[in-house]
C-alpha cells in the first residue's frame, strides 16, 4: 500500500488536491500542521456561531409566540375588572408575557388594523362590532344621570331625560370613541332629549365630574359609575332616568382571525364571567 493510500485511510482530513497537508507523518503519529491548526480554530468558531444562531432563533420564536400585545384606554371604575382578567390570565398562562400599552379607543382600532397590537379593551355602544371579533366583558349601559346635589331635579327619585334639555351635558371627547359619541346622541334623541349645551371633560381628567359639582352640568352614568354617589353624602347625586338604558359595554376587541393567544385570553374572560367577575 502506498504511503498516500495508507495516510488516506487514517488521516482525519483528506483532500484529493491537498493530500495530507493538515496532518503529516502517520508513521510518526498524527499531529496538526500550522495550516491544520488554523483550520481547526476557524471550524470550531464557525460551529459555535451556528449553534448561537440556532439558539437565538429558537428563543426569538418562543418569545414571539408567547407575547400578548394588550392595549387599554382610560378605564375609570372598570379598571378593577380588567385587572382581575389580566391576573387570571397570568395564572392560567404563566409562560405568556403580556405587553401593555395605553391608547385611546380610536388609536386602539387603528393599531389593531395595522396588527401593532393583538387585542384591546375598549368601550362599544353597538353589538356586534363590525369588522372585528369581540367579547363583552362588562355591561356599562347608562341607566341614570349625575346631577348637582342642590339642583331641583336632584330632589326627585327619578328623572326624565327631556327635563335635562337646558342643562349642560358633560361628556368625554368624541375622538376617544369613534362612532360612540354619535350613538349616544342618537340614544338620547330616541329618548326625547336633544341637549342644548355640551361641554367636553378635560383631557387630563376624562372621568372627573368636578364641573357637575361646580355648576349646571349633568352626565350620563352607569350602575358602576353611580356607586360612589349612592353611599356617602356628596355634592353630586345619582338619579335613574325612567327611559330604557342606553347600551354600552366594555369589550375585548381583536382583528380576525384571532391569534391563539387572544383565544386563550377570551377563554379566561368567559370563565371569569361565569364565576362571576368581581363588581366594579
Amino acid at each position: 500500500m502506498s504511503r498516500s493510500r495508507r495516510c488516506r485511510s487514517r488521516c482525519a482530513i483528506w483532500n484529493e488536491s491537498w493530500g495530507c497537508s493538515y496532518f503529516c507523518g502517520f508513521r510518526r503519529g498524527v499531529r496538526l500542521t500550522r495550516a491544520g491548526e488554523a483550520f481547526l480554530v476557524q471550524a470550531r468558531s464557525t460551529l459555535e456561531a451556528a449553534e448561537r444562531a440556532v439558539a437565538s432563533a429558537r428563543r426569538s420564536a418562543k418569545e414571539g409566540a408567547f407575547d400578548l400585545q394588550f392595549a387599554h384606554g382610560e378605564l375609570a371604575v372598570y379598571a378593577s375588572i380588567i385587572e382581575a382578567l389580566l391576573a387570571a390570565f397570568r395564572d392560567a398562562h404563566p409562560e405568556t408575557q403580556v405587553l401593555l400599552s395605553s391608547k385611546s379607543d380610536q388609536d386602539a382600532y387603528r393599531a389593531l388594523r395595522e396588527r401593532q397590537i393583538d387585542v384591546a379593551s375598549v368601550f362599544i355602544a353597538e353589538w356586534p362590532v363590525e369588522g372585528f371579533g369581540a367579547h363583552r366583558v362588562v355591561d356599562c349601559s347608562s341607566t341614570g344621570v349625575l346631577l348637582p346635589a342642590n339642583h331641583p331635579l336632584a330632589a326627585r327619585p327619578a328623572v326624565r331625560l327631556e327635563e335635562l334639555r337646558t342643562l349642560t351635558w358633560l361628556h368625554s371627547a368624541p375622538q376617544r370613541w369613534p362612532g360612540f359619541f354619535r350613538t349616544i346622541q342618537d340614544g338620547l334623541r330616541d329618548r326625547g332629549l336633544v341637549p342644548q349645551r355640551h361641554r367636553q371633560r378635560s383631557k387630563e381628567a376624562p372621568s372627573a365630574n368636578l364641573q357637575i359639582a361646580a355648576g349646571e352640568a349633568w352626565a350620563l352614568a352607569s350602575e358602576a359609575s353611580a356607586a360612589p354617589y349612592r353611599t356617602t353624602p356628596t355634592a353630586i347625586v345619582y338619579r335613574p332616568f325612567v327611559e330604557e338604558p342606553i347600551p354600552c359595554w366594555n369589550a375585548l376587541v381583536w382583528l380576525l382571525p384571532a391569534p391563539p393567544v387572544v383565544s386563550q385570553l377570551v377563554d379566561v374572560a368567559r370563565r371569569l364571567r361565569e364565576s362571576p367577575l368581581p363588581a366594579a
